[in-house]
């Protein structure tokens, strides 16, 4: 792993103290207890925002959503035909 890059942060005395007591507890240095910490974090949040776990029973109704054909929706189409702000006064 490569390990050229930094990342400076400014934090309170508390803070620090607090990921130093975490940090001696688990007995690995401080910045490698901030970075797996922060990294488990990151990569959890990235996957609350781009992943979704359905049911069998979620899944069928989700792909039978998918594979169904589109249904006219007046109120859309009406939208879609009015003119686009950035299309006006050109």
């Amino acid at each position: 792993m490569d390990k050229s890059q930094t990342l400076t942060l400014r934090i309170s005395l508390e803070d620090k103290r607090v990921l130093q007591e975490a940090a001696r507890l688990q007995r690995i240095k401080l910045s490698e207890f901030v970075l797996r910490t922060a990294r488990d974090n990151a990569h959890e949040v990235i996957a609350q925002q781009t992943r979704f776990v359905l049911s069998e029973e979620q899944m069928q109704a989700f792909t039978q959503a998918l594979d169904a054909p589109p249904r006219e929706i007046p109120e859309l189409r009406r939208l879609l035909a009015k003119p686009r702000p950035w299309d006006l006064g050109t």
